[in-house]
């Protein structure tokens, strides 16, 4: 009997379960090396200033490979374009201890950055296909499982290598786990189908035609905003904390890994959490809520009174942010169901690595001059500001509860073209 429950259980879940896998497992791989990185950086002695272009080229590549992708999602596949992106990806991670300057760090940090839009928007574009079985609670999974290895394990990983197999060592691991993800993406990439000849060619016009849904679609347009100024935050603090808790207060290298860990520890939950509460609260609540929490999060970093207050912040800001991904998400999500989902996928996900690559050149530039943490400052008050914008304007109604049925629908019948 229990055996045959189980059975029921793998094969009702089956995709659900590998994929979370999958996700989880590309996560650890990008974790792992983000928290190299900042340690290889340091021990590199590169300046704030040079820090800042190597956190910017992390986005670069994506930023213009964003929307390409989504094209060629159409064309060939998210099968071929995730494997080939996890190949090259772990071929340039495996290059860079080679040569032991900061020059050479960034120029293979721009090259990983033009693989990493091929392994997520395949990622992104599968999940938010499969959304009519998973159901509109779940829309936060996606970066949930990925968050399990990028915040969670990667940063705990990164330190453990670095004391047994050295900057070289850690680097080859981070390679071969991007190569062993071409071995595990047939299980949930099998069965999504597309018709390459009756997909549009890849040219400048096929990707302008893309960002003219930012003009038709108000909604889409707002969210993106929202998205920008998120991944903007999320970048600075996942790379430059490890920095401001080693510079400024003298933490070790596991102890400042560990802020990044409890952050997405309870970014993590709040993903797979929080899309309880969507319907109930609806979108200007939900956004109010998570603005709120990441204003106060900021706050608290910013403060140099002592370092106590990062334990608090970290924390404050992984709530806010996972709140803001899931209404993000869930939005982006029904917005996609109308005009395509491979295309708002590759929006979301430009939007994103956009804000990533502000974030990182803007706070290596200024914190150069006014120092890293007292960035956190004019952040707070940023995300204070949406709170009041959301209030006076935004593009979602005010929900009642026919119509919180109403956008349950949308969002679990998602087909996935």
């Amino acid at each position: 009997m229990a055996t045959e429950l189980w059975s029921r259980f793998l094969e009702k879940n089956r995709f659900l379960l590998s994929f979370m896998l999958v996700a989880s497992t590309a996560g650890l791989g990008v974790g792992t090396a983000q928290v190299t990185i900042s340690l290889y950086a340091l021990h590199l002695h590169a300046t704030e200033l040079q820090m800042g272009f190597i956190a910017a080229a992390q986005s670069v590549g994506i930023l213009l490979m964003g929307l390409p992708t989504g094209l060629l999602i159409n064309r060939f596949g998210p099968l071929v374009l995730f494997a080939v992106g996890s190949l090259l990806g772990g071929l340039w991670y495996g290059l860079i201890p080679v040569v032991g300057q900061v020059w050479f760090l960034i120029s293979c940090m721009v090259l990983v950055s033009f693989c990493m839009p091929l392994r997520f928007i395949s990622l992104n574009t599968v999940f938010m296909s499969n959304l009519n079985q998973l159901g509109a609670v779940k829309a936060g999974w996606f970066r949930g499982t990925h968050m399990i290895g990028y915040m969670l394990l990667g940063p705990m990983l990164a330190v453990w290598l670095l004391k047994g197999l050295s900057f070289s060592g850690s680097f080859l691991v981070i390679a071969l786990m991007f190569t062993v993800l071409v071995m595990l993406s047939p299980l949930i990439f099998a069965n999504y189908k597309v018709d390459g000849k009756a997909a549009p060619k890849l040219n400048a016009r096929a990707v302008v035609q893309q960002l003219s849904l930012l003009k038709r679609e108000v909604t889409l347009r707002y969210t993106s905003m929202f998205e920008l100024f998120d991944s903007a935050v999320m970048g600075y603090f996942t790379f430059f904390i490890v920095v401001i808790a080693v510079k400024n207060y003298g933490f070790s290298s596991a102890l400042a890994a560990s802020l990044v860990t409890l952050y997405g520890s309870v970014y993590m939950a709040s993903l797979f959490g929080m899309g309880l509460f969507l319907n109930r609260l609806g979108e200007k609540l939900m956004y109010q809520l998570g603005f709120g929490l990441v204003a106060i999060g900021l706050l608290c970093l910013a403060l140099p009174l002592s370092s106590h207050w990062l334990f608090v912040g970290s924390p404050l800001l992984g709530l806010g942010l996972g709140t803001l991904n899931v209404v993000n998400l869930s939005v982006f999500a029904g917005v996609g169901q109308r005009v395509g989902m491979a295309n708002v996928s590759a929006m979301s996900l430009t939007f994103g690595p956009s804000g990533n690559l502000l974030g990182s050149i803007l706070g290596g530039f200024f914190g150069h001059y006014w120092g890293l943490q007292a960035l956190f400052f004019p952040l707070a008050g940023l995300f204070f500001g949406l709170v009041c914008l959301v209030q006076l304007k935004h593009p979602f109604g005010q929900k009642t509860a026919q119509t919180d049925n109403f956008y349950s629908d949308i969002l679990t019948n998602v087909d996935g073209q």
